[in-house]
């Protein structure tokens, strides 16, 4: 067996590649199309938010994303995790990948089999412990929660095998694929309107006093409308507002983006102070110059 040294010096030895389970046709996992896939199980009685509520157009977007990460040409798609599959006595041929969302119950159990038997694989996963797989593959992260189509919203991550030595690694291509989804649009998108600077609000002067700023308009320098002749919806504003001059409009979006800065800073200096900071420790400190060295 291959011998070599790991990060600290210690021998590790390559094991053999154990044989993969052979469940045969007893167990089909193979995944031709959503309704093949459906057509399985539609008899079986209830399900769980881990066995069929995956939108059709997100199991479609990590299918697509996971083909620019891995070559899938002439691999076979495999999904073990219907309602009565057993996933350790399925069959998984040599060309096999596992692209599927696992029951987050037997998640780690899962995690260790298909990395016991080296099987490729690439499944949905719990959103903040996902790095409980860190030790045995690659934690995939996006920032969206998922809509089930049993209603549940979900935040998920994935893991992987497929990515090599990474421990974890952001996906912002598949982030933004699962929310251009349709199954993922429930809310109605109502249209974003940016106002020009002259109008000022309530909300305007309500978030420049949050900024601690002092910002007044007079009569004089204002006019009160309560709608805009080129406004795409007749009343579109909410409420009567100033319409100003065009230094005084310059003003007020001067002190209402300072506002909101000062907000930030404020958020962010209230944060800090409340946290309690935590150093690393020898042992800690030791790991880290070894990872330093090895980098340099």
């Amino acid at each position: 067996m291959e011998q070599q040294l790991n990060l600290f010096g210690e021998e590790e030895i390559e094991k053999p590649k154990p044989k993969r389970p052979s469940g045969g046709s007893q167990n089909p996992i193979v995944f031709n199309d959503y309704e093949s896939y459906v057509a399985k199980f539609q008899d079986s009685g209830p399900k769980t938010t881990d066995d069929t509520y995956t939108p059709r157009d997100v199991y479609e977007a990590v299918l697509n994303y996971v083909g620019t990460i891995y070559d899938l040409t002439d691999k076979v798609i495999l999904r073990p995790f219907y309602p009565g599959g057993d996933y350790e006595h399925a069959e998984y041929p040599e060309n096999g990948v596992v692209i599927d969302n696992p029951p987050f119950s037997l998640y780690m159990p899962i995690v260790k089999f298909y990395t016991r038997y080296r099987i490729p694989f690439f499944i949905f996963g719990a959103g903040m412990t996902i790095t409980n797989a860190v030790k045995y593959c690659t934690c995939v992260i996006v920032s969206e929660q998922i809509i089930f189509d049993n209603g549940a919203k979900v935040k998920c991550n994935f893991a992987s095998n497929l990515y090599g030595d990474i421990a974890m690694t952001t996906a912002p291509e598949l982030d933004e694929a699962i929310r251009q989804c349709p199954s993922q649009k429930i809310k109605a998108e109502l249209p974003q309107f940016r106002y020009p600077d002259n109008l000022v609000n309530v909300s305007d002067m309500q978030t420049i006093c949050r900024g601690g700023i002092k910002f007044s308009v007079s009569r004089k320098e204002s006019v009160v409308v309560r709608d805009l002749d080129l406004h795409p919806k007749k009343g579109g504003l909410f409420g009567p507002q100033l319409l100003m001059s065009d230094a005084k409009g310059i003003e007020k979006e001067s002190a209402r983006l300072r506002a909101q800065e000062l907000a930030r800073e404020a958020i962010a200096q209230e944060q800090a102070r409340k946290s309690i900071p935590i150093e690393l420790s020898k042992r800690e400190r030791r790991i880290v110059e070894r990872l330093n060295q090895s980098q340099s």
